[in-house]
């Protein structure tokens, strides 16, 4: 069942987005980087705080399938985030982890359902659920 997604609820992605975005700065921080790969992870970073507050500053309604459950899904998904980037030696795998957030990220925007569900699949198999 498709549902729109609540004030509450926008801004819960928002505090989502805006960890993912820091376990991405914290990342970068953390590492030797080359300039070039610092740089592709600075844009994915500023990417996630774009979509962050823009989940804050919503004014359009969202529709979802079975909101409670991604909610919750979205939220263990960047507590492991959080936790994993912490452990990641190797760039790529950063980069992946990045990049299917930024995918979440944009599916939310398109209110495709459908787009949502498979980038929320994408996400979860990302972290091996």
């Amino acid at each position: 069942m498709t549902q729109l997604v609540t004030p509450e609820q926008l801004t819960a992605l928002g505090h989502h987005f805006l960890a993912c975005a820091q376990a991405i700065g914290n990342y970068r921080y953390s590492r030797k980087l080359s300039k070039d790969v610092n740089k592709e992870f600075s844009d994915m970073q500023w990417t996630l705080l774009n979509y962050s507050d823009d989940f804050y500053t919503a004014s359009a309604s969202l529709l979802m399938n079975d909101v409670k459950k991604s909610l919750l899904l979205i939220k263990q998904i960047t507590t492991k985030m959080n936790e994993s980037y912490h452990r990641i030696r190797n760039v790529q795998k950063a980069i992946d982890i990045a990049t299917v957030a930024i995918t979440l990220g944009a599916a939310l925007f398109s209110k495709s359902p459908t787009a949502i569900d498979e980038a929320l699949k994408k996400f979860v198999a990302e972290f091996g659920e």
